[in-house]
């Protein structure tokens, strides 16, 4: 491969200086490009990086199987936290169980592919590229995804970084038919000097009207726009800020460092963010656990960032892996590849839910492993068509067919939702879960008509209140629950032509 291509085809960052970066580049660079997306949404994707055990995230807690396979390993259901009769949380994702209450999280049971396959390698490439298991893509989801909406880029280039990743040198989830619209990041002030070292001095001198001339003019073109790009994500990453302390881990430092990049006006729309360790074919219960709740920490620190700061309507988190694990413990006391796991999605725009069911442990594939409830590509589909409010045809192009979308986007963005008040707020119910009774509170920013309804989860309607005229301030209804089954509702507020939801669970 001849070294232009090889630059034109990834670049790398190195923290130790040992490599400088370069970014995809065409023959003319020019800032300044009008942003063909309509709308300010941030996608950050979280990878659990070896294969994250499905089983003892998402507990099974009536599922005798599950507990005779995993004698040392399962996740007794008194140590689980409640999620409804069938499923609970593990211990360490306290804060998780707490964002499903509030309604800032999803949980999407059985994403996978058909036909899996069970290497790291191929499988995560399957993932990043779209492709099918037999189908062998060289080029990644989201770089197809941005190539469309960027159809000369590099040319041209925008302001801002068109997508950003942290620690991997995998660039093939961004890679587009001729360049890569990824930017991997580490420290941006470390990033900035070690690009500022390198930066071509003598860019005004005319390179000779040869072929190493024209690939002289190339690499400084590459390093040119390298060198603005981090300029940008320095000042931005410069102007923003944290407004909590996140968790010193190589994870809570990349959320950390997301928050700082958002906060301070950069427009990258997708972060790519690692989590390695989680191919726990020993000792799993201690290695699964503290990744669990390092996840948690950084999840719950970059929420409350981001909420503390006004920002977290336009940020939707969610997490992959490329597969999940089998069903049974291993000699080792730990678990082998296996096939289907959950993703979970937090945000304010989430719907508060489980889409599929935990996964049945009696009826599986041939290779004894877990059935396939939604493809990953219905994921990432939704992302595409209810988060960004792409057209579909933008979609069923990225993938080359169209999936059916998962619906745990609340306000799909391509349709036009009622304006809400920005004082309208519905706080989180206390105590949550509840026996008997609970307190429904909210803050209402003019005086206005309320109702409080109650649903099931399947949308029926349970209790209707009609509360009556509220004056402007904070207001309490407690919800009495002796008349209701155990298990999960929904719990909505109408008011000032606006209707806002919460998830409650009620326990006998």
């Amino acid at each position: 491969m001849k070294r232009r291509d090889f630059i034109k085809s990834a670049f790398a960052l190195s923290a130790f200086g040992t490599q400088i970066p370069v970014m995809a580049l065409g023959r003319k660079n020019q800032f300044g490009r009008i942003v063909q997306w309509d709308t300010d949404r941030i996608l950050v994707l979280i990878k659990l990086n070896g294969g994250n055990d499905g089983l003892n995230t998402i507990i099974p807690t009536q599922d005798d199987i599950y507990y005779n396979a995993r004698p040392s390993l399962a996740i007794s259901p008194n140590d689980a936290l409640t999620i409804d009769e069938q499923n609970g949380f593990h211990p360490n994702l306290s804060a998780f169980h707490s964002l499903y209450q509030s309604g800032n999280m999803s949980l999407i049971h059985g994403i996978g592919y058909p036909q899996p396959n069970l290497s790291h390698f191929r499988s995560s490439d399957i993932w990043v590229t779209g492709s099918d298991a037999d189908q062998y893509l060289q080029t990644g989801w989201i770089g197809r995804l941005l190539e469309q909406e960027y159809p000369d880029f590099p040319s041209n280039a925008p302001e801002h970084p068109l997508a950003i990743q942290f620690n991997s040198a995998n660039l093939l989830e961004f890679k587009t038919s001729g360049s890569n619209t990824g930017m991997m990041v580490f420290d941006p002030e470390t990033m900035y000097n070690l690009i500022n070292g390198n930066y071509v001095a003598g860019e005004d001198d005319p390179a000779p009207d040869t072929y190493g001339g024209t690939e002289l003019d190339f690499v400084r073109e590459v390093d040119l726009l390298s060198f603005e790009y981090a300029e940008v994500i320095n000042e931005t990453a410069g102007q923003g800020s944290n407004s909590v302390e996140y968790p010193e881990t190589n994870l809570g430092y990349q959320m950390a460092l997301t928050a700082q990049m958002i906060s301070g006006g950069l427009e990258t729309p997708i972060y790519r963010i690692y989590q390695p360790g989680y191919d726990t074919h020993a000792d799993q219960n201690n290695y699964h656990s503290n990744l669990l709740l390092d996840l948690n920490n950084a999840v719950l620190a970059f929420m409350e960032d981001l909420s503390n700061q006004g920002l977290l309507d336009r940020v939707m988190v969610v997490t992959t892996s490329e597969f999940g694990r089998r069903y049974f413990e291993n000699g080792s006391t730990g678990t082998d590849h296996g096939s289907s796991a959950p993703c979970m999605v937090f945000g304010n725009s989430v719907v508060p839910n489980m889409f599929g069911e935990q996964p049945s442990l009696s009826n599986l594939d041939q290779h004894n492993n877990l059935l396939i409830q939604h493809d990953f590509r219905q994921l990432y589909s939704s992302v595409i068509t209810d988060w960004f409010g792409l057209d579909q045809e933008i979609a069923t192009n990225v993938f080359g067919q169209e999936f059916e979308s998962i619906p745990f986007v609340q306000s799909p963005l391509s349709v036009k939702n009622p304006p809400v008040p920005a004082k309208f707020k519905m706080h989180a119910a206390y105590p949550n879960p509840f026996n008997p009774t609970t307190m429904i509170s909210f803050t209402l920013p003019a005086i206005s008509n309320v109702s409080m309804r109650l649903f099931n989860l399947k949308g029926r309607e349970i209790q209707n209140y009609h509360l009556g005229r509220k004056e402007p301030g904070k207001h309490f209804f407690r919800l009495d629950g002796r008349n209701l089954s155990s298990g999960n509702y929904i719990a909505q507020v109408e008011a000032a032509g606006s209707v806002l939801n919460q998830k409650i669970t009620f326990l006998k």
